[in-house]
């Protein structure tokens, strides 16, 4: 029974050695910025992380109205698509964009069109 007990311990301490040897993932934060037209000197600001098949935008208006950002995705041939992200002023929040297995986000740009 003893055996049986220490087995067991062992295993677990084994896994456990496993999982702190694994190497972490790392996941970069990217940023970008939109200028406002009023107030002066406010921002939009955006953050997003490098996602497999989706991708999650932070945003944070300081701005007095709405402002409309592209997000600017790329594939594995270069080719370029963009998502709309309006946001009204002074909000801040999340929007997940399902952008596929092969894009990723490359910027964030002040308005919708490539």
């Amino acid at each position: 029974m003893n055996k049986v007990i220490a087995a067991v311990a062992a295993s677990a301490i084994g896994l456990g050695v496993m999982a702190v040897a694994a190497p972490a993932a790392d996941a970069a934060t990217h940023r970008a910025s939109i200028a406002c037209t009023s107030p002066a000197n406010a921002k939009a600001n955006y953050s997003w992380g490098d996602g497999a098949t989706s991708v999650t935008v932070y945003f944070n208006n300081h701005c007095s109205g709405a402002v409309s950002a592209g997000i600017v995705t790329s594939d594995q041939d270069d080719r370029q698509s963009i998502y709309c992200l309006k946001t009204n002023g002074g909000t801040s929040g999340k929007k997940k964009f399902d952008i596929g297995l092969d894009e990723h986000v490359i910027k964030i740009k002040k308005g919708c069109t490539l």
